[in-house]
């Protein structure tokens, strides 16, 4: 009991002291602004600038991607042997060759990177920003239109297609008009009709402005030469399925598609990637080291303040 007792008035005794220091350091720092200010400025300076490195680091590298089962989601990029390095979309027409041969993935969705078009028939013309995609890419990514439908692959045509407008295109143009199914406009030319309006939030992969999205039939003859090369695949992995086991089949499919066609295949091989690190991979080289400088800022900015001394009073 006395122990205790001893213990709790030295806590307290500590206690005291520390506040007497403080108090102490704050009639002091109030005596001299100008030491205050770089005092405060040299701080602030190192934490601000972790704080925000690190923050860009947790959205793009530590978050999982916003869409439906990410941990299965990956990529499936054409390598040529001779560049180790190398990786580029694939040909349009190999999804079905894909498709067709593996057992590793629930499905294989095709899109493109948003690309600028020309929009006429509402207004005067203006450009706008589309999203080719093959109609699974929606499900594969787990969303879904909330007014309307998805569109199919033979609403594809050359003079006509279906689209799915974005909630802001949604807005902007039809002014949220529940009635906006069946409007059409012209798209580069093409009649393109209205069949569903994507959820808002909804973007790009790499984000930014998105107006609508055409589809994409993979299936279609003007693929058939195999020489597309501007559509990025992503597949969903099945349950229990590693990305080793995905890798060992696509080489295996590489290897059928360069016997089945030496003109185009010799020499090329397939990388399957997850869909978080083929979209920000690239930021790790590029914050950690940035993480890194301004780590060391901070710590620059600590031991300047630890060996600042308050002017004398003479």
């Amino acid at each position: 009991m006395r122990r205790e007792v001893t213990r709790k008035m030295r806590s307290f005794a500590n206690l005291e002291t520390l506040l007497q220091d403080v108090r102490y350091a704050a009639r002091s720092l109030r005596k001299y602004p100008v030491f205050l200010a770089v005092v405060v400025f040299s701080l602030a300076l190192g934490i601000g600038a972790n704080t925000t490195v690190f923050s860009v680091l947790n959205a793009v590298l530590y978050r999982p991607t916003p869409y439906e089962h990410p941990q299965q989601q990956v990529t499936i990029w054409q390598t040529d042997e001779a560049h180790a390095n190398s990786e580029m979309p694939p040909p349009i027409a190999e999804m079905s060759d894909w498709k067709m041969q593996n057992h590793v993935f629930e499905d294989i969705a095709l899109t493109s990177f948003t690309e600028s078009a020309t929009l006429s028939g509402i207004g005067e013309p203006e450009p706008i920003r589309v999203q080719n995609a093959t109609p699974n890419f929606f499900h594969l990514l787990g969303v879904k239109p909330i007014l309307g439908r998805m569109f199919l692959a033979e609403e594809m045509h050359d003079k006509s297609q279906a689209v799915l407008i974005s909630s802001s295109f949604w807005k902007t143009h039809f002014n949220n008009d529940p009635n906006v199914l069946g409007r059409a406009f012209n798209i580069e030319g093409v009649v393109s009709t209205v069949v569903g309006v994507m959820p808002a939030g909804f973007a790009p992969f790499y984000g930014g402005k998105i107006d609508l999205w055409p589809p994409i039939n993979a299936e279609s003859s003007r693929y058939s030469a195999r020489n597309d090369h501007w559509l990025m695949p992503v597949a969903r992995l099945k349950p229990g399925v590693t990305l080793a086991q995905a890798q060992v089949e696509m080489d295996v499919i590489a290897r059928r598609l360069e016997q089945a066609f030496p003109a185009t295949n010799k020499g090329v091989g397939k990388k399957v990637v997850t869909l978080h690190k083929a979209l920000f991979g690239w930021a790790g080289e590029a914050l950690y080291p940035l993480l890194g400088a301004v780590a060391f800022v901070l710590l620059i900015g600590c031991v300047n303040v630890a060996n600042l001394r308050l002017p004398s009073k003479g």
